[in-house]
């Protein structure tokens, strides 16, 4: 199948396109669950491989990634074997333990998928850094992304060091137990907690020629209006998989300032990796697609605070501006207006930062621009 995807690309194939006039639609697919396989939770102290795992079979366990005296760190991994041999698709959520809408996403999809209607391998990880999804509480005060066991983000440390700090542990185990046991690879990401995204899809672009065809191709699937190429960074999860040659996408879904994460990001979530499934033929039936994708520019217009308020934001995530409109401002307490905020281009609105006070330079829009 990977063979077959680098040499046709999306617009070739016969996708039914249709509107997706719902994200909840997902759950009319066959592959959601009808009580048929068998389903087997496993004791953390089981010594059983992550991914041995029967036929027909779908299994979920803590597996332990570091244990000594210093930090003991368990990885939740749900694995559906399906009915027949396919190809492995891993699905990843909480490299930012607060990307809500991504973890809930993963926890439903293990809970729904029936391997009896899977062809292939199904890895599922709601939560990758379970010491930040654990103690990312206000008291701790700590930055998104930031393990409170050494202070590193896991997303700037792939492909990790078995001998090095817990974060780089956690990188490691994930990267070469997992990520390199793949095909294919789909990360839960989107709306952090300072952030209102629009929902999209990215593909690397800085990867093999085959790998990055494979990686847009993926991308479009999702079924999403919007996607995006990245010359995404060295040493993110996502950089390291493409570079293995791991096809490799991120879904950006969800507005991370609501820590109870909205239905419509959730499904928009599922809906991609259930695409994706069908787009791989893992399950049957064909994508659902949008009438119309369109795709965003490579980089980003960003409006910063130029002077110090109260943030008063105008425009949201996937509102459509016009060079010179008013999108926010940046007030005094006695309502004044300190700085009015204007589009410097034609475009949407990519993500607003959900910031109340402000400081000179905070970042409070990224704005983008479409290809065509």
């Amino acid at each position: 199948m990977k063979n077959e995807l680098t040499h046709n690309k999306l617009t070739r194939r016969e996708f039914a396109t249709r509107a997706a006039t719902a994200v909840g639609a997902i759950a009319t697919t066959s592959a959601l669950a009808s009580s048929q396989g068998t389903n087997r939770i496993v004791e953390p102290s089981d010594p059983t491989p992550p991914l041995d795992v029967p036929l027909r079979t779908k299994q979920f366990n803590y597996h332990n990634v570091m244990n000594n005296d210093a930090a003991r760190i368990d990885m939740p991994v749900g694995v559906i074997k399906g009915e027949t041999d396919g190809p492995t698709l891993i699905v990843t959520g909480g490299l930012f333990a607060t990307e809500y809408s991504g973890v809930e996403a993963a926890s439903r999809m293990y809970r729904d998928f029936d391997p009896a209607n899977l062809a292939g391998r199904l890895i599922i990880i709601p939560v990758i850094t379970m010491d930040a999804f654990r103690f990312r509480t206000p008291m701790f005060k700590l930055a998104s992304g930031i393990s409170p066991m050494d202070g590193k983000s896991l997303n700037s440390v792939f492909p990790g060091n078995p001998n090095g700090s817990p974060t780089e542990v956690v990188a490691d185990y994930l990267f070469n137990n997992l990520i390199l046991k793949s095909d294919y690879h789909i990360d839960l990401r989107g709306g952090d907690l300072a952030e209102s995204h629009v929902i999209h899809s990215i593909h690397p672009n800085n990867a093999s020629e085959d790998v990055n065809r494979v990686s847009r191709e993926m991308a479009q699937a999702c079924g999403f209006e919007y996607f995006q190429a990245r010359d995404v960074d060295p040493r993110s999860l996502v950089y390291e998989a493409s570079q293995a040659g791991i096809p490799s996408i991120i879904t950006q879904c969800g507005l991370g300032y609501k820590v109870q994460p909205n239905e419509e990001f959730i499904n928009s979530h599922i809906l991609a990796v259930t695409n994706n499934m069908k787009y791989l033929d893992m399950i049957k039936g064909d994508p659902v697609m949008p009438e119309i994708q369109r795709e965003f520019t490579v980089g980003f217009d960003q409006l910063r605070a130029k002077t110090c308020g109260v943030f008063q934001g105008i425009a949201d995530q996937g509102d459509m501006i016009s060079k010179g409109q008013l999108i926010g401002k940046v007030t005094g307490l006695d309502g004044s207006v300190l700085e009015e905020l204007r589009s410097p281009i034609d475009g949407v609105v990519h993500e607003l930062l959900v910031r109340r006070v402000v400081f000179q330079g905070d970042l409070l829009y990224n704005l983008v621009q479409f290809l065509d």
